[in-house]
C-alpha cells in the first residue's frame, strides 16, 4: 500500500530528504503543521524563506543584456537558487490572508 505525500509537499521547496541541500523535512512539517489548515500561502511562504535562509546569498541584479535585447529590473533582484526561493516566497506571500486591525473612529469629548 503507498501513501501518497501530505499536500503541503506540492508546494514546499525542495525537502531534505530525498534532495541533499532542501529544506530539513522536519521544519518543512513543522511549519505546515502550524500553518497549512489556516493560509497554505502562507505555510508555503515560510517553507520557501527557511529554505531561501539556508542558501547562500548572491549577488543582486538590476540589469541582464544579451546582444539582441537588454532587461532592467527595479528593484534589482538576487539570482541563483536563492534569488529564485525568495521570488516564490514572495509569491505566495501575494495570496495571503491580509491580517489587519479594525480603524475605529474615536468618538468626539463628551462636554460637561
Amino acid at each position: 500500500m503507498t501513501t501518497s505525500p501530505p499536500p503541503w509537499e506540492a508546494w514546499a521547496p525542495p525537502l531534505n530528504p530525498p534532495a541533499s541541500g532542501g529544506l530539513p523535512i522536519d521544519q518543512a512539517q513543522a511549519i505546515a503543521q502550524a500553518w497549512w489548515d489556516q493560509d497554505p500561502h502562507l505555510c508555503a511562504a515560510l517553507q520557501w524563506e527557511s529554505y531561501a535562509a539556508t542558501l547562500p546569498m548572491t549577488p543582486t541584479v538590476s540589469q541582464v543584456a544579451t546582444g539582441a535585447q537588454s532587461v532592467s529590473y527595479s528593484p534589482a533582484l538576487p539570482g541563483g537558487d536563492y534569488g529564485l526561493a525568495v521570488a516564490r516566497a514572495r509569491w505566495h506571500r501575494s495570496f495571503t490572508t491580509a491580517v489587519s486591525v479594525p480603524l475605529e473612529a474615536s468618538r468626539p469629548p463628551q462636554r460637561r
